[in-house]
């Protein structure tokens, strides 16, 4: 018997600080204004031509970026210069990247080993495919409980 494996015991505030960290990640808008931010800081304007995207959905994003801790921002006059908080952000960008492109490559792989098939040839000579499965009685329910009701049909 496997024993089971306890979980990592992290404090309930490191936990939830990680959570809001990587859900700051989880949208292709806010990674592309890491990446923007990763070249050089940007005040909204900047952001909002770079990106071809509206003044309001930008300065939202930039706002949860910044509660996550990845973004900082510092008044310049009338404006908000936007920098990484965490330069290091990068680093794990790319590794997710990395992880993407792998799982992309081994998707692909199964795919294409799925499509070809197990095909065999038999005794006469035809090729065909094999089953996982013995005579149809084997395997098959009695009854499939998605096609025969319990209850009575309802009257109309």
């Amino acid at each position: 018997m496997v024993e089971p494996q306890l979980l990592p015991q992290w404090p309930e505030d490191k936990l939830a600080r990680t959570s809001e960290v990587i859900g700051a990640l989880d949208s292709p808008l806010r990674l592309q204004i890491i990446l923007l931010l990763n070249q050089q800081p940007h005040v909204v304007h900047e952001l909002v031509t770079e990106l071809e995207k509206s003044q309001p959905l930008v300065s939202q994003h930039l706002r949860v970026l910044k509660n996550a801790g990845l973004v900082s921002a510092t008044r310049t006059g009338r404006e908000m210069v936007y920098r990484l908080a965490i330069p290091s952000v990068m680093s794990i960008i790319e590794s997710i990247s990395g992880l993407t492109e792998q799982d992309s490559r081994d998707d692909l792989a199964a795919r294409r080993a799925a499509r070809k098939g197990p095909d065999f040839v038999d005794a006469t000579g035809s090729v065909g495919s094999a089953s996982a499965f013995g005579p149809i009685g084997d395997h098959t329910p009695d009854a499939d409980p998605g096609l025969i009701p319990d209850g009575p049909s309802p009257s109309l």
